[in-house]
C-alpha cells in the first residue's frame, strides 16, 4: 500500500496539505468569502466540495438523486452487500484510493492469478496453454500500448486494438512461425538430421499447422475480454489513442467490503456542513461574459427554490450526461469544448451477481473464469459473446458469499437491458438464469439437478437505462477518435473566463481516466483551478494540482503516464509474464519493459 496521509479531525483522509483559511483583502469580481456551486455528489464532486470547504470556502453540492456516490453505490438485496458500481482500485502506485480505503477501513482482496479458460466447445483448456495464452495477450497489450505513445501520427485513427491483435497473431502464429519450422527442417532439425535431430512425418508437420491454428483462433477470441475493461467491443477500441487506457502501476485490488465506507468517508464533511441539496438536478447554467461583473447563476427547475448565484461552478456530472445536454449551458460552452464532449466516447459496462445456496466451485484455488466465444449456447447466446465471472466465495470473512459476478458490456448489455425483465421479477429472473446457465454449469462440481447447484436470487445492474449515469458507465476511446488528449485536456482546464470548470473520471490524468482514483483527482485539481482563480485571477497546470507538485515549476505530470518516452511502464494488472515470448510491437528504438504484470481485474 502507499503511505497514508494523517487522518483530518473530521475523521477523512487529507490528501492534500493544510491550505490557508486567509483570503486575500481583494478579490476581482467575487463576494468576500467565495460561494461554489459543484454540480454531481460522486466521488470527484465530493472530493472538490472537501477541498474547497477545507478553504474555508461556502460550498452548495448539487445531487440529482436521492443519494450521494454516483455510480458508486452498494446494494444488500442478496444478503450480503456487493457493489453495483466500481468493484476495483487500479494500480497502488500512489493512489490516492489506497489511503482512503485504509481510513475508511475497507476490506481488499488481491484474487487468484490462476484463470481457467473455456474453449469455443465448452472444455477448460489446459492450464498450461491457458496461461501461454494469457501471457502473450497482456504481452502484446504492454507492446500496443507503447507502440500508441511513440508511433502516434503514423497510426490511423480507423485502426482497431482488434486488428493490432490480428496483425500480431500472424507473427505468433502464422507464415512467419511456419517459417522457422521450415527452416528448423533445412538445418536438419527433424528427420532424424543434424546434431539432437528428431524425426517428424508430414503428418505431424500438418498436425503442427493446424495446433498453431487452433491457438490462433482461441488467441484472438480471448482478445474479446478487452471489452470487459473498456465497457465495449475490443474492435471499437482506438489503437491511436490505446495509451489513453494505461492504468497506475501495481496491483489491481477488489475491495471485497465494497466502496460504502470510503464514499460515507467522502461524504462527511459535505453532510456535516450542511450544504448537500439531494433530488435537486440542476438543468441550466448561466455563466458571465468574459470580464463582467456578473456571478454564475444555477437553476434547477425540479426545485426552484434552490436556484442561487455563485462565484464558481465544478460539473461533475458523467460524460454522458454531458453528451446528452441534461444541462443547458448559457451561453453554450465553447465549440472546443463541445468537440471534445462529442469525440469522446462512452462505454456500458454492467455487472450480475448471481448467487447459490453454496459455492459448488470451490475448493480448487480458482477464482475466475472465462469463456471464449462460446458456441454451445446458440439459443440464449446465437452471437457467441464472451463472458466471464469471479467467485466471490474466497473473499475474506464477512465479505465471503457463494455468489459469482459476471460482467457484460456492449452489445450484451443492449440485449438483457433490452428484452429481460427486471431481475426483481420472477420472469426477469428465469430469464436471466437461463442465459448464464451454459457458464456456470461448466464449473467444478457442477451436478446438474443437484440443488447446491441452482442460483437462488440475483443482483444486476442496469447503467446503460439510468439517466443520471448518462446511459452508461464510464469513458472509453473508439476508432474514429481524432484529438483524444487534447478534448481530454480541453474539459480538464475548464473556462476560467466563465469561472466554469468540470471535473469526472474523463477529464483525469491519463493513468486515472475511467476509474475512482481519477474522479478522486479530477475533483482535487478542479477545486485547486477555482482556489487559483478566485484568489489571484490566475490558472494552474495540471501538474501543479496535487499537493506534492503545487509548489514546484510546472513539469510533465506522472499521472499522465510516460508518454515522453523516458520510461515504458513496469507493471500490468498483478501477474509477471514471462519475458522470453517475442513480440516485435514496437520499433527497435524503443526501450522494452524488463517485465510486464496484469491480473484479471475489470476496468471499473
Amino acid at each position: 500500500m502507499s503511505p497514508m496521509a494523517p487522518p483530518n479531525t473530521n475523521g477523512t483522509a487529507d490528501i492534500l496539505p493544510p491550505i490557508s483559511t486567509e483570503l486575500p483583502k481583494e478579490l476581482s469580481f467575487v463576494s468576500k468569502t467565495p460561494t461554489v456551486a459543484v454540480i454531481g455528489g460522486g466521488m470527484s464532486g465530493l472530493r472538490a466540495a472537501q477541498v474547497l470547504l477545507q478553504k474555508g470556502y461556502k460550498v452548495v453540492v448539487y445531487e440529482a438523486r436521492d443519494r450521494l456516490g454516483g455510480r458508486i453505490f452498494t446494494s444488500n438485496r442478496l444478503g450480503k452487500a456487493v457493489d453495483l458500481g466500481p468493484n476495483w482500485i487500479h494500480g497502488t502506485d500512489n493512489n490516492p484510493i489506497l489511503s482512503l480505503a485504509e481510513i475508511s477501513s475497507s476490506k481488499l482482496h488481491n484474487f487468484s492469478e490462476q484463470c481457467p479458460i473455456y474453449g469455443f466447445d465448452g472444455k477448460p483448456l489446459d492450464q498450461a496453454e491457458a496461461e501461454e495464452l494469457s501471457e502473450l495477450m497482456w504481452k502484446v497489450i504492454e507492446r500496443a500500448v507503447e507502440y500508441s505513445k511513440h508511433c502516434h501520427s503514423a497510426i490511423p485513427v480507423e485502426k482497431s486494438f482488434y486488428d493490432y491483435c490480428v496483425e500480431k497473431a500472424e507473427e505468433l502464429f502464422g507464415p512467419r512461425v511456419a517459417e522457422d519450422e521450415r527452416a528448423k527442417e533445412r538445418a536438419g532439425f527433424y528427420h532424424g538430421g543434424g546434431k539432437g535431430g528428431v524425426k517428424r512425418s508430414a503428418e505431424d508437420h500438418v498436425r503442427w499447422k493446424g495446433e498453431e491454428e487452433r491457438k490462433k483462433e482461441l488467441w484472438l477470441s480471448l482478445a474479446e475480454m478487452w471489452g470487459t475493461f473498456i465497457g465495449s467491443p475490443v474492435k471499437r477500441q482506438s489503437l491511436k489513442y490505446f495509451f489513453l487506457e494505461e492504468p497506475l502501476e501495481g496491483a489491481n485490488i477488489f475491495v471485497a467490503g465494497t466502496y460504502k465506507t470510503m464514499i460515507d468517508t467522502m461524504s462527511k464533511p459535505s453532510l456535516d456542513a450542511g450544504i448537500v441539496r439531494l433530488n435537486t438536478p440542476i438543468d441550466e447554467i448561466i455563466t458571465p461574459t468574459p470580464g463582467s461583473r456578473n456571478r454564475v447563476i444555477v437553476k434547477s427547475s425540479q426545485k426552484p427554490e434552490e436556484n442561487r448565484e455563485v462565484d464558481a461552478v465544478i460539473v461533475t456530472i458523467p460524460l454522458g450526461c454531458l453528451k446528452r445536454e441534461v444541462i443547458n449551458f448559457q451561453p453554450k460552452l465553447p465549440k472546443r469544448m463541445l468537440e471534445g464532449i462529442d469525440s469522446l466516447s462512452y462505454g456500458s459496462l454492467e455487472k450480475v451477481y448471481i448467487k447459490f445456496s453454496t459455492p459448488f466451485w470451490s475448493g480448487t484455488g480458482q477464482d475466475y473464469f472465462t469463456f471464449l466465444s462460446p458456441a454451445y449456447a446458440p439459443k440464449t447466446n446465437p452471437s457467441s459473446w464472451h463472458m466471464s465471472c469471479f467467485s466471490l466465495a474466497g473473499l475474506p470473512e464477512p465479505c465471503a458469499q457463494p455468489t459469482l459476478l459476471f460482467y457484460i458490456f456492449g452489445p450484451i448489455t443492449k440485449h438483457l437491458n433490452e428484452n429481460f425483465a427486471s431481475d426483481q421479477t420472477e420472469a426477469g429472473k428465469k430469464q436471466y438464469f437461463d442465459f448464464f446457465e451454459p457458464y456456470y454449469s461448466k464449473l467444478p462440481n457442477y451436478c446438474e439437478g443437484s440443488p447446491d447447484c441452482q442460483p437462488v436470487n440475483i443482483e444486476a445492474t442496469r447503467w446503460s437505462q439510468d439517466k443520471w449515469a448518462g446511459y452508461g458507465s464510464y469513458s472509453n476511446f473508439q476508432v474514429g477518435l481524432q484529438a483524444g488528449e487534447e478534448d481530454i485536456k480541453c474539459l480538464r482546464v475548464g473556462t476560467a473566463d466563465r469561472r466554469l470548470w468540470f471535473a469526472g473520471e474523463h477529464t483525469s490524468p491519463v493513468l486515472g481516466l475511467g476509474s475512482v482514483s481519477g474522479a478522486y483527482w479530477s475533483g482535487e485539481d478542479a477545486a485547486a483551478r477555482v482556489i487559483a482563480n478566485l484568489e489571484g485571477g490566475g490558472t494552474l497546470g495540471s501538474t501543479q494540482m496535487r499537493s506534492d507538485f503545487r509548489c514546484v515549476a510546472p513539469r510533465p505530470d506522472p499521472r499522465d503516464g510516460t508518454t515522453n518516452g523516458t520510461r515504458p511502464k513496469a507493471s500490468w494488472y498483478g501477474k509477471t509474464v514471462g519475458r522470453s515470448i517475442a513480440v516485435s510491437a514496437v520499433p527497435p528504438r524503443v526501450e522494452q519493459a524488463n517485465r510486464f504484470n496484469h491480473s484479471t481485474a475489470m476496468a471499473n
